[in-house]
């Protein structure tokens, strides 16, 4: 009877963790500053801000901006140079998820709002574009989870 409760007590703990693995954040950009030019042409601005967060698959922005602004999405390349040839995205608000571990890098089109500071670059994960394998700490809980119903198992025999 006790291995039973201990089998429910490891399923619940096991449950608690992916769980809280799967939980997404939505995150501002510029919190409540938001998406616009930097105050005293601050070229580090938005990547200071990205610089505290911790992002992942799953997570989403919001650009959320007044005035004349775009979120273009660019490569490495067009961000360090300030580029203005990508993706553009011209409504007042735009939000992104997040779908794969890797750096996207995003600045404004618009005249020299670039290079004033308007750019953003996100790290999600570890940086390094994934395939889509399950993160780390999913494997680990699916893997706890696994051995336990073995042992489980062998216990009962």
């Amino acid at each position: 009877m006790s291995s039973r409760y201990g089998f429910l007590g490891c399923l619940v703990a096991v449950m608690a963790l992916l769980e809280s693995a799967t939980e997404a954040t939505q995150y501002t950009v510029g919190d409540g500053f938001g998406w616009a030019v930097p105050p005293n042409n601050s070229s580090n601005f938005y990547d200071d801000w990205a610089s505290n967060k911790t992002f992942q698959i799953g997570d989403s922005v919001l650009f959320n901006w007044t005035g004349t602004h775009t979120a273009t999405r660019v490569p490495k390349e067009y961000y360090d140079n300030c580029t203005k040839s990508g993706l553009d995205f011209t409504t007042p608000w735009l939000l992104f998820t997040f779908s794969e571990n890797g750096t996207q890098y995003y600045l404004c089109s618009i005249s020299t709002h670039g290079e004033q500071g308007q750019k953003v670059k996100f790290v999600i994960g570890d940086g390094i574009f994934d395939t889509g394998s399950a993160s780390s700490l999913v494997a680990g809980a699916l893997s706890l989870i696994l051995s336990t119903l073995v042992f489980q198992f062998l216990a009962l025999y």
